[in-house]
């Protein structure tokens, strides 16, 4: 028999996979070998599944709160205007797909009102984004603007002056757009990062997302990215290392900027197997499923050939990308008419978007303090290691 001691088994899964594993690796630790002690089993979380965390968090940040979704510059006003049918199902529970297509939709518009504002700011005449394109400006101008939005838009340590101001000069919904900005760029660089594969580059994003889930509640998934990270940068020895850092992303098609996470290969494959395939009425049972499973490619194959020889032009599932140019026009002209980006002396909001960031290296600080008292915590990665470990690496 094969010596398998110098092997180990990548395991992509969600949270709940990881427990299991752990759970399981826990009642075996009495056991005499490595092996029935389940040590090559290796638990690696998936980011497809973080990924939909960080929507979640964004969610309960901005629409979940009932007075987060009253103010007029509120992310629940621009929901009503790009899915006007869809307003109930964003505040009970939308899911991924719309909160990720809601990120990307708003986001833009957002970003788009930052950039008229600013460009009316350094000249008069520019009222709209139109007029400032007639004057064609240069690429070094354009790279001039955008670095000057990223730091005069987006919440950053200015904020907390900000708020400490007397209440006559104080602007909450100019605040709030500041908030709001910020996540959802946390939120698209961490898409990008994972679409082309740049792993350092998302290893640092997850370090920003770890404070935000220890704020929003999401416990779980900050305590565990944590130790994946402490895990890879300080526990593992390099050759694993890089193999788990090196298999955290694929790119099946090869194609640049189409990686995905593991466990969204293995969803997608789910999709196939159990429902696609999976039979219907009493032909639907674990048993047949088992059966069938390993003919989905088979399947997949079959349907592709039938396509190809009907002359069929249309050879995939995927939709083509909605026009959707006047809805944005509706929602920029809405963002114009109520000013989220312009300060405005004395505007009130219902409610206060929370610094969550903040609050997050509060709750981590508290945790460290009450690893320290605990000697057997005294060689621990702490957070503050990860984060000089991965600036270092980058």
């Amino acid at each position: 028999m094969s010596d398998f001691s110098e092997y180990v088994v990548l395991f992509h899964g969600d949270l709940g996979t990881g427990e299991r594993i752990q759970a399981a690796q826990q009642c075996r630790s009495i056991e005499g070998s490595p092996w029935n002690q389940m040590q090559h089993v290796i638990f690696v979380p998936g980011l497809f599944h973080l990924k939909m965390a960080c929507a979640d968090a964004i969610w309960r940040i901005f629409i979940q709160p009932s007075a987060a979704r009253e103010d007029v510059t509120s992310l629940m006003q621009d929901v009503g205007i790009l899915r006007p049918r869809e307003t109930g199902i964003y505040v009970s529970k939308p899911g991924f797909r719309r909160v990720h297509q809601l990120i990307g939709y708003d986001g833009t518009c957002r970003r788009l009102d930052c950039w008229r504002v600013e460009v009316q700011v350094r000249n008069r005449e520019h009222t709209s984004l139109d007029a400032f394109a007639l004057s064609e400006p240069s690429f070094e101008d354009l790279q001039e603007i955008a670095d000057n939005i990223s730091r005069k838009y987006i919440g950053n340590y200015q904020l907390h002056r900000m708020r400490n101001k007397l209440a006559s000069q104080q602007d909450q919904q100019y605040e709030n757009s500041l908030l709001l900005n910020k996540y959802f760029m946390l939120y698209k660089e961490l898409s990008y990062a994972m679409n082309h594969g740049d792993i350092g580059h998302v290893e640092s994003c997850i370090v920003a997302w770890i404070l935000i889930f220890k704020a929003t509640g999401k416990h779980k998934y900050a305590t565990q990215m944590t130790d994946f990270l402490c895990s890879v940068h300080f526990n593992y020895p390099e050759g694993l290392r890089k193999a788990v850092r090196y298999h955290l992303l694929v790119n099946p098609t090869g194609q640049e900027g189409k990686f995905h996470a593991v466990d969204w290969c293995v969803e997608l494959n789910n999709l196939f197997t159990k429902v696609l395939n999976g039979g219907t009425g009493t032909n639907r049972t674990v048993e047949r499923i088992i059966l069938e499973s390993p003919l989905v490619q088979v399947y997949r194959n079959l349907h592709t050939t039938f396509q190809r020889n009907f002359i069929h032009a249309h050879l995939t599932s995927r939709h083509a990308e909605a026009n959707m140019a006047k809805t944005f026009y509706e929602v920029c002209k809405h963002l114009s008419e109520h000013s989220p980006h312009t300060v405005k002396a004395r505007r009130k909001s219902l409610y206060i978007i929370p610094d969550l960031m903040n609050q997050g290296v509060g709750l981590m600080d508290e945790a460290g303090a009450e690893n320290i008292e605990d000697s057997s915590e005294d060689d621990r990665a702490t957070f503050e290691d990860i984060i000089v470990e991965i600036e270092v690496g980058v």
